[in-house]
């Protein structure tokens, strides 16, 4: 037998060193990857689309009975969507529920009106479109929730204001897209209400009554929940590179005035919404936790409801869907980064009620 002893050499060490550190920035690069996945999936599937549009032309092509791949990952993420929901056992506060039932399906969307009447004739219409459908659609299915988790708030309330305004939202939206687009293409609210019912409300119930029903199931989703996170995200960057590929020249073609026109829309919408959201829900004097839940719920927009909408449209919209992602998408990067850095600010200190952040009332 040999054995060997004695000092490491130096470059041994220096060699040990090197690998751990780039170990370690491996590791820091995998969770900023996936911490932003969603941000940049975006920006990578939006690149792709613009510069290399073929491949999306193609896979447009590729129908299952009546539904292209568009329709068939909106109803995969709204499964998934259904599946993932949390318990609300702790949802028990009516006045803050009908707050945000009342700010998300009725007074957050009323700002549609305003953007297309002062937006026309000085931003390009189907991109205003696109605006003001982000505003109307529910509130978001988990990022919203992931940060109200973040923020100490109620998580059971935010995860059932998100499965009531996500269900009603079925029977609103139809009407508010009638009127969105009446200048253009007259849109039977029915009509509309009946593909949202099948793109939409029925995968969304499915996934939730799958997990009510299987012990297994919820035991899988518990387990699995940042992996289902991420295959509903991939979901989402596949039909927004889909609808991006189809419009590329539309969209290319656009005037780099309208598209930074609606940048600043998206961030000052947002901010509308959290300013708006902030003084119903001081006024209210809700407890700190439901505080913090409305105000984050409830300045907060759905992506994966937008575009199983635009999915919906009659078909001469949906050429133009990749225009009417492009606002939706900006005002979605920016209620995320706006949020994702407020969000921090606001912890409980204790149960009590002892709050922590300039942004919350004492």
């Amino acid at each position: 037998e040999i054995s060997f002893s004695g000092p490491v050499p130096a470059a041994d060490e220096a060699g040990v060193r090197s690998f751990s550190g780039l170990g370690d920035a491996l590791m820091a690069v995998k969770d900023f990857v996936l911490k932003n996945f969603l941000i940049l999936g975006l920006l990578t599937v939006i690149t792709f689309g613009l510069v290399c549009p073929e491949p999306g032309l193609a896979a447009n092509g590729i129908k299952f009975g009546t539904w292209g791949l568009p329709q068939v990952a909106v109803v995969v993420i709204f499964v998934i969507s259904g599946a993932c929901l949390d318990s609300v056992s702790d949802a028990n506060q009516p006045k803050a529920l009908v707050l945000g039932i009342v700010l998300v399906l009725f007074v957050t969307p009323a700002i549609a009106g305003p953007i297309l009447h002062f937006g026309a004739g000085r931003v390009d219409m189907t991109l205003l479109q696109g605006m003001a459908l982000f505003c109307v659609v529910p509130t978001t299915l988990s990022s919203g929730v992931t940060m109200v988790t973040q923020a100490k708030g109620n998580v059971s309330l935010a995860v059932f204001l998100t499965t009531v305004t996500n269900l009603l939202g079925v029977l609103t939206m139809p009407w508010s897209m009638s009127r969105i687009f009446a200048a253009t293409v007259p849109i039977k609210p029915t009509d509309m209400l009946g593909e949202l019912l099948w793109l939409t409300l029925a995968p969304l119930v499915f996934g939730m009554s799958l997990r009510q029903v299987s012990g297994s199931i919820r035991k899988f989703v518990k387990d699995n929940k940042k992996v289902l996170g991420l295959c509903q995200n991939s979901c989402i960057l596949c039909v927004v590179w889909l609808m991006v590929s189809g419009a590329q020249d539309k969209i290319v073609g656009s005037a780099p005035k309208d598209l930074w026109a609606c940048l600043a829309m998206a961030g000052g919408v947002h901010l509308v919404f959290r300013v708006g959201g902030y003084f119903v829900a001081t006024a209210a004097r809700l407890p700190p936790r439901e505080w913090v839940t409305i105000v984050l719920m409830c300045s907060q927009k759905s992506l994966p409801v937008c575009v199983s909408v635009i999915s919906a449209l009659p078909q001469e919209l949906r050429e133009r869907s990749g225009v009417l992602i492009v606002p939706c998408v900006m005002a979605h990067a920016a209620q995320l980064i706006i949020d994702s850095i407020l969000a921090v600010r606001w912890e409980l200190q204790d149960p009590a009620g002892e709050l922590k952040g300039s942004l919350l009332p004492k």
